[in-house]
């Protein structure tokens, strides 16, 4: 059977086609979250809430949670369908070795098989969908940290261009050690956000090495 290169699939036009694409995603979840955060009904607690009370059909004071439930549905679903480009792009920049080309395919595959996870999210509130939400929260993250991390580890390991894009992905893997080892403790819905604001800020990071066509090797 003949296997499928995902560099030769998907040329260097539409890399830089998917930047852009890209970077919206990013964007409009940062945008869209910290709205629904101010529309949260009765306030949201960036420090004590976890992220997916955002999407609760009722708000912590009893109230319906209408927009802000809306617009994190909304744009969960929208930065998985715009991480799909960027799991296929990112194996053109890890080209040099046959553990490099591994790695990053192992990488891309891992993300991109957590993106359905990421939209199970957005379609199962927290407070009425508890079991299903947390299926699909323990799904997709761990998915989504090992296919990072993968990334990291070949920048890590060449240790030439970009080492703080490689860095910046083992800091976060860190933390999120540190969430499981202690997962109740009082900080943790904090860094929750931390860690998402940040793998996607890492994504940011990435796609500027696609958009200007640089090996990172």
């Amino acid at each position: 059977m003949k296997t499928i290169n995902i560099n030769r699939t998907y040329p260097s036009s539409l890399k830089r086609l998917a930047c852009p694409v890209i970077v919206f995603g990013v964007l409009q979840f940062m945008f869209l979250t910290f709205a629904a955060a101010m529309l949260y009904p009765g306030g949201f607690d960036f420090i004590n809430y976890h992220f997916s009370e955002l999407g609760a059909v009722m708000a912590r004071n009893g109230e319906l949670n209408i927009l802000s439930s809306t617009m994190f549905s909304v744009t969960l679903i929208i930065i998985a369908l715009t991480l799909v480009p960027f799991w296929f792009a990112t194996p053109s920049l890890f080209t040099k070795s046959k553990l490099e080309r591994a790695l990053s395919k192992l990488g891309s595959v891992l993300g991109l098989i957590s993106l359905p996870f990421l939209i199970g999210v957005a379609f199962t509130p927290i407070d009425v969908q508890l079991n299903n939400h947390f299926t699909m929260w323990l799904l997709f993250f761990p998915l989504f940290t090992i296919a990072s991390l993968s990334y990291s580890i070949i920048i890590l390991l060449n240790r030439k261009n970009s080492l703080h894009i490689g860095l910046f992905g083992l800091t976060l893997f860190a933390i999120v050690l540190a969430v499981l080892i202690n997962p109740l403790s009082p900080i943790t819905a904090f860094l929750q956000k931390v860690l998402l604001y940040g793998y996607f800020i890492w994504v940011i990071m990435i796609t500027y090495l696609l958009w200007i066509q640089k090996k990172i090797i």
